[in-house]
């Protein structure tokens, strides 16, 4: 009854064609193609019209034909294959889509059609694969270079390979021979030169090249140099003046401790451990450089002229004596002057009589960076510029102080400090006893002398001289 229903209406013109479609795909599932009446439908014929496809390895959209004398379906279950359409009534063609493939070898796939479920044709799908591969693609060494870089590849055609021009850091040694049309797992070696400069890296690339026109590039980046003690020395000596100093350092000589080639500097396992230059060598400069020697412990110069002391200090955290004396410095002490945490002798003071002419210092601002510095013994600071109040000792809930604890030496007479002086003081000279020194004399300082220190035990013999002269203190 269905069958002659639907031979009727084909042959009416007000059909639609999406309607006869619908009904003859859901009759191509019956395997009886005989109606009620004995009318019989034309045995099913079905072909794709090319007996397998051969793709090149890009991603591409295709048209496939059919032959057929009754409506037809396709599937397939390769990932890499995108079906956009799926049917027709007869004889036609449908669209695919493949993605590229990037595999050395080819892959295969099949696409199946069918009118009676149960028996299908089958196009056999081939896409190429790209014949020569690198297993990496970039590849990063060090300033030290490398004795062998390993880079692995796969190929199943014969190869070339060659460097991007101008570079000549990279050796290349062949891989194994290789048998064409299999896949070959090979491996190029590279031997990568060191590298000198320490201002930037290099880059260069490697062209592995296919017989079968693909080429592969690896991008190898080299780090540039990383600075060390000698590269730091060479910095502070070439923006110092160092060509005109009277002792001169050799950089050709190797990092040990020699009065001959590297005068002031004492070394300790190949590190800057020292610089002590206090006689007078021309050095004119910053010594912003010398504050990346992380092995520095001792930092001296006198009757040189020095720049000033700069914020980069405080990377050096094993400083434990730092000098810029009669130095023609200047400038505040910046805060990160604490983070030198090992520090024990500060001193940036002038001769108050005898400094040459040109070479004092004029530090400003004040004092307050070195509170922060627990285990400081000496600080000197006399006949500059520094203003504001004198640093205050933190003390605990009986008075004794929490830092500072250490303190022998605070001279800083003939400066500009005001305010009083804070309680605190007199605690920590009166442990050194006799070779204690509180010198404050010569500045703007005024209010009451604070009881501990009127009880330090040298307080009558040097509060004359030490303290109030020059200042407006009362007891």
């Amino acid at each position: 009854m269905i069958l002659n229903r639907i031979l009727s209406l084909c042959g009416q013109s007000c059909i639609g064609r999406i309607g006869l479609l619908s009904l003859l795909i859901g009759l191509s599932g019956c395997q009886d193609f005989t109606d009620d009446t004995g009318v019989t439908l034309p045995e099913p014929d079905l072909k794709f019209v090319d007996e397998a496809l051969n793709l090149p390895l890009d991603e591409k959209e295709y048209t496939v034909d059919i032959e057929s004398n009754l409506p037809w379906r396709v599937k397939t279950s390769a990932a890499w294959i995108d079906l956009l359409t799926s049917n027709g009534l007869k004889s036609g063609s449908f669209k695919m889509s493949v993605t590229k493939n990037t595999d050395v070898a080819s892959r295969e796939a099949e696409i199946s059609a069918w009118i009676v479920e149960g028996t299908e044709t089958k196009l056999k799908v081939v896409q190429e694969g790209i014949g020569i591969a690198l297993k990496k693609r970039t590849l990063k060494v060090g300033a030290k270079g490398s004795e062998e870089e390993v880079i692995p590849f796969a190929t199943m055609v014969a190869y070339t390979y060659e460097l991007s021009e101008g570079c000549d850091w990279i050796h290349i040694t062949d891989g194994e021979p290789i048998t064409p049309g299999v896949v070959n797992d090979s491996e190029l070696k590279l031997k990568i030169d060191p590298y000198k400069d320490v201002e930037d890296g290099r880059t260069a690339y490697l062209y592995l090249k296919g017989s079968n026109g693909v080429t592969d590039m690896l991008t190898i980046t080299q780090d540039k140099k990383p600075l060390e003690d000698i590269d730091y020395l060479r910095m502070f000596y070439e923006g110092a003046n160092g060509d005109n100093w009277v002792k001169k350092w050799n950089f050709d000589a190797p990092l040990e401790t020699n009065a001959t080639h590297w005068p002031g500097v004492k070394f300790e396992n190949g590190r800057v451990v020292q610089i002590d230059i206090q006689e007078p060598n021309n050095i004119v400069g910053d010594i912003t450089p010398l504050c990346e020697l992380s092995e520095l412990k001792v930092l001296k110069f006198k009757h040189q002229k020095i720049t000033g002391i700069p914020e980069e200090i405080g990377h050096l955290s094993q400083l434990t004596n730092l000098w810029i004396i009669e130095s023609a410095a200047g400038g505040s002490l910046p805060e990160s002057l604490g983070e030198c945490q090992l520090l024990t002798s500060f001193n940036i003071s002038n001769n108050p009589t005898a400094t040459p002419a040109g070479f004092e210092n004029s530090f400003s601002g004040n004092l307050d960076p070195l509170i922060k510095i627990p285990g400081i013994v000496t600080i000197k600071a006399y006949c500059n510029d520094l203003s504001g109040s004198l640093p205050v000792i933190p003390l605990d809930g009986s008075n004794k102080p929490t830092t500072w604890k250490n303190l022998m030496e605070f001279m800083v007479y003939d400066n500009e400090f005001d305010g009083s002086i804070p309680y605190g003081y007199g605690a920590v000279i009166e442990k050194s006893a006799s070779k204690g020194i509180f010198r404050v004399n010569d500045n703007q300082l005024s209010g009451q002398i604070p009881s501990d220190l009127k009880a330090w035990s040298q307080y009558g013999k040097r509060k004359e001289v030490w303290i109030l002269k020059g200042n407006n203190l009362t007891e």
